[in-house]
């Protein structure tokens, strides 16, 4: 992800077209070198990869690694088509049942990586280097001892705080969700009731996908429960456990930003972010990433990041990590392997790091100097994404978010009791699952 939904898109079949074209040129040979085994043009000649990818921070992350690329292998022209989050799932899902050369490359979400391996969608990658990975990512994308996907954006979903007003308020870095209550609830009496606008909470708790995957998990985690049973795959959301995080969630937004159910898109909670309205929240890494940019924030250097607070347990964080495949339908395989690899290399993700905002997967990029001197935060980015742990486990997580939302948003804004709204929402899970 998770990061964030636009509004949902309906395609069917019948109205699904893709323009297959024509043959592509030609593929790139091994090693990321132009051989004539493989590919023989002057140096004019151009060879194309399409790929399908995200829209908003995401395209502006895969636009730089793109230019890099270029600057090495001139003759490589790309047709990257940015989409938002779920019109790019559906799209994915259509273009490869539909067994589409269109697309050669493909950046796509942590939940979708099992959905396309388990149907065969994905080309094995060759020589795939997975050292410098926290253990979980580097198997995410691998069935027995072949890789299908390469982790690139280490997004995850985490609190934010700051620092300044948490001290103001006498509670500090909170370490449980208990605390993150107490703070907010000072801070509303301190702020807020004396008519300062800032806020002692916030996150993206809009109704369906959002609240589903962008919020609810960082309590339910924590908390004892969980969305499915240890095969990753059999719901598991209905247990009193789940229903006391949700009830925790009602209360503190008693305390949270008054748009926290309704934020119309996420622009404008990080804008707000960014104002210093809030002072703590759930967010995915590319939320704030302007927090410490002086033109962009009034909060320069007063934002700290943390894994989720413990409750009953210590979980760590939710890993929404976005991966770097090739379609079994391109034409174009071997150039497209050999961009994924180099994408996702060490060298790749620092530069990306640096000039675009990348959230790295490979931890070596946080330990960096050059990196280190340029990014505050560094070192608290390197313990969350040491620890984040997968949510949205089950290949059929897609077909299942928006109703599970709907179900939260209704219990959580006390449109019916916690109880039955986490009772549906496991009914809904058991439907797909």
């Amino acid at each position: 992800m998770s990061d964030g939904q636009n509004r949902k898109t309906r395609l069917s079949r019948r109205h699904f077209l893709i323009a297959t074209g024509g043959a592509i040129l030609a593929g790139i040979g091994g090693g990321m070198l132009l051989t004539r085994n493989s590919w023989q043009a002057s140096n004019t000649q151009q060879v194309k990869l399409k790929i399908l990818g995200r829209s908003a921070y995401h395209e502006e992350i895969n636009n730089k690694l793109m230019d890099l690329f270029r600057q090495r292998y001139p003759n490589v022209k790309f047709d990257y088509l940015p989409k938002g989050y779920i019109d790019e799932y559906q799209l994915f899902v259509l273009s490869m049942r539909n067994r589409s050369t269109e697309y050669d490359a493909m950046y796509l979400d942590e939940p979708w990586i099992a959905l396309a391996i388990d149907n065969g969608w994905l080309e094995p990658i060759d020589g795939a280097d997975l050292s410098g990975y926290p253990k979980y990512l580097a198997s995410w994308g691998k069935r027995g001892s072949r890789v299908y996907a390469l982790p690139l954006t280490g997004n995850a979903n985490f609190l934010f705080y700051r620092k300044d007003i948490l001290d103001a308020v006498g509670v500090g870095r909170p370490e449980t969700w208990d605390d993150v209550l107490k703070a907010a609830k000072r801070i509303k009496e301190k702020y807020t009731d004396a008519g300062v606008k800032i806020y002692g909470f916030s996150a993206n708790m809009r109704k369906g996908v959002a609240i589903a995957q962008d919020v609810f998990p960082g309590f339910l985690y924590p908390f004892g429960g969980k969305y499915f049973a240890s095969d990753g795959k059999t719901p598991a959301l209905n247990s009193p456990e789940a229903v006391e995080a949700l009830e925790f969630m009602k209360e503190l937004l008693k305390y949270s930003h008054p748009r926290t159910t309704e934020w119309t898109n996420l622009t404008e909670y990080s804008e707000a972010i960014r104002r210093g309205e809030v002072a703590m929240g759930l967010v995915w890494n590319g939320w704030i990433k302007d927090v410490d940019v002086p033109e962009k924030s009034q909060v320069v250097g007063k934002i700290h990041v943390m894994s989720y607070p413990r409750q009953k347990i210590d979980f760590g964080a939710q890993s929404g990590v976005w991966f770097y495949t090739v379609s079994t339908f391109s034409q174009n395989k071997k150039l497209a392997e050999n961009f994924v690899k180099f994408a996702t290399s060490l060298e790749a993700q620092k530069t990306a790091h640096l000039e675009a905002g990348l959230p790295p997967t490979r931890l070596k990029v946080f330990k960096d100097p050059e990196v280190k001197s340029r990014n505050r935060l560094a070192e608290e980015y390197y313990e969350i994404v040491s620890v984040v742990r997968p949510v949205r486990t089950s290949p059929r997580w897609m077909g299942m978010a928006e109703s599970v939302g709907t179900y939260l948003y209704l219990g959580l804004t006390g449109q019916i009791s916690s109880e039955e709204a986490i009772r549906k929402a496991h009914g809904e899970m058991v439907k797909v699952a």
